[in-house]
């Protein structure tokens, strides 16, 4: 496996990856429906996506085997256990970039879920250490979303507690976005 300390993993096939992401929950009548994640990409664009429960499941059950096909070789659980291997990294690693390049996430984006960011059918892939999410919109076009380990795990981690805040908050998932 290549090495996650390197400045944000680029190759020929992941040029634009992500570099930090904000999360909100979409509702109806106090019943959470789906979730907007915001990227923020390398290049500084960002990319709205509205995430159904039903592709929301799938993705996080594709970061959990991501996770576990990273196991203890993870760059964010070899960090955790040696903080000296993040003294050396480049400002625009995940490590940085996470909390550095985070996006703004308004209400407006939250509830504007639409064909053109709707999300209820996605794949995943693992390209070496990154990460690869290729949802299908609702308007039919298909998009990869490229993610450094240490970004995908992240997410994993945010995306679990998140919406166990949330069911504890509006209830379980249900109803129509």
């Amino acid at each position: 496996m290549a090495d996650s300390t390197q400045a944000e993993q680029r190759s020929p096939d992941v040029d634009n990856p992500v570099s930090s992401f904000e999360v909100g929950i979409m509702t109806v009548r106090g019943s959470w429906v789906g979730i907007c994640i915001k990227f923020s990409m390398y290049d500084k664009a960002t990319k709205i996506t509205h995430w159904s429960p039903h592709a929301y499941s799938l993705l996080v059950e594709a970061l959990n085997q991501y996770c576990q096909h990273l196991g203890a070789n993870a760059f964010m659980f070899r960090a955790k256990a040696d903080p000296s291997l993040v003294a050396s990294l480049p400002a625009r690693h995940p490590y940085h970039t996470l909390l550095t390049e985070t996006p703004l996430l308004t209400e407006a984006e939250i509830g504007t879920a639409g064909f053109a960011s709707g999300i209820d059918r996605a794949t995943f892939a693992v390209r070496g250490p990154t990460f690869e999410l290729r949802p299908e919109f609702g308007d039919g076009r298909t998009e990869s979303i490229y993610m450094h380990e240490y970004t995908a795990l992240s997410l994993l981690a945010y995306l679990q507690e998140y919406t166990e805040a949330a069911k504890k908050l509006t209830g379980p998932a249900a109803g129509n976005a």
